[in-house]
């Protein structure tokens, strides 16, 4: 019995320094990474590599204009417009969504790569010129 009581007064004194002195992120219900924050993009494929972008909400844009040719790399997006997946954004404004996904092209494809606040990692489509196409946090969208 006193083995027992040792035993469950270790197991509580372990748990509770380890919840103590673990990093909270492994205790929250929400990584950072998974926040979803409501954005919608009209994207167009025009003539001679050009990608056009029209934001609808949650962005600090209006449109994006953009030379994007099919051996370029890919473009990084986020609330403020054209970026660098290198480039850490510190300010954080309420009114804006928290986004950052690249854009690549390879012949009439766009293919789309979610780096944070989209439920989706990967997303392409076939897009003709002058056709658009609606993108959101969650995905493909009209």
């Amino acid at each position: 019995m006193k083995t027992s009581k040792k035993y469950g007064l270790l197991q509580l004194m372990i748990l509770t320094f380890i919840m103590t002195f673990s990093p909270s992120e492994l205790f929250a219900q929400e990584n950072k990474e998974n926040q979803l924050t409501d954005f919608l993009l009209v994207v167009q494929n025009s003539d001679n590599n050009k990608i056009a972008m029209e934001c609808k909400e949650g962005c600090a844009w209006e449109t994006l204009s953009y030379n994007l040719s099919d051996n370029s790399k890919p473009q990084a997006i986020d609330e403020y417009g054209m970026t660098d997946l290198d480039k850490v954004n510190p300010q954080e404004d309420a009114d804006l969504s928290n986004f950052l996904f690249t854009v690549e092209r390879k012949g009439n494809k766009l293919f789309f790569k979610g780096v944070e606040g989209t439920a989706w990692t990967e997303l392409s489509f076939s897009i003709s010129p002058q056709e658009e196409q609606a993108i959101n946090q969650m995905g493909m969208t009209e």
